[in-house]
């Protein structure tokens, strides 16, 4: 499948705006637990991509167990920082969380060491600065009285 594909740009943007919608509908403590759901989420998808991209014959490589461990360990950096975020009075952060995961998308694209279909970095990254930046402005500017 080519990255660039107008399907998997629009079927992207389609999932931004049904995230966006969800957000928008949500009360202001529900809307920052809900971003914070997606940055875990997010991060859980590599770990689970390097996971599968392990050999599981009688051998495992030592560079099988390294992307893991990246994986794992930039997934922790996220949720512990959005569980900070979360618990801050700005939870605008998290949104600043996403667009920063999709920093790490986009190292993912150049580079292409993770085991994730070709096209799901470039998909991502796209999905991260929508979505980052609704949730910034939206988690910025509380819409919603709680």
């Amino acid at each position: 499948m080519e990255v660039f594909n107008p399907f998997l740009i629009g079927a992207t943007l389609g999932l931004a705006a049904a995230s966006i919608g969800v957000m928008r509908l949500l009360k202001n403590a529900a809307r920052a637990q809900f971003v914070f759901a997606q940055l875990c989420a997010m991060a859980g998808i590599y770990v689970g991509f390097a996971i599968v991209g392990l050999d599981g014959k009688d051998f495992i490589s030592r560079s099988d167990w390294t992307s893991f461990a990246v994986e794992a360990a930039l997934m922790a950096i996220f949720v512990f920082a959005g569980l900070a975020a979360l618990g801050s009075h700005r939870p605008w952060l998290l949104g600043a969380l996403i667009f920063a995961h999709g920093a790490t998308d986009f190292l993912h694209l150049l580079i292409g060491g993770s085991s994730a279909p070709a096209w799901y970095a470039f998909a991502c990254v796209l999905y991260d600065a929508v979505v980052g930046a609704a949730a910034v402005i939206m988690l910025s500017v509380p819409s919603r009285p709680d």
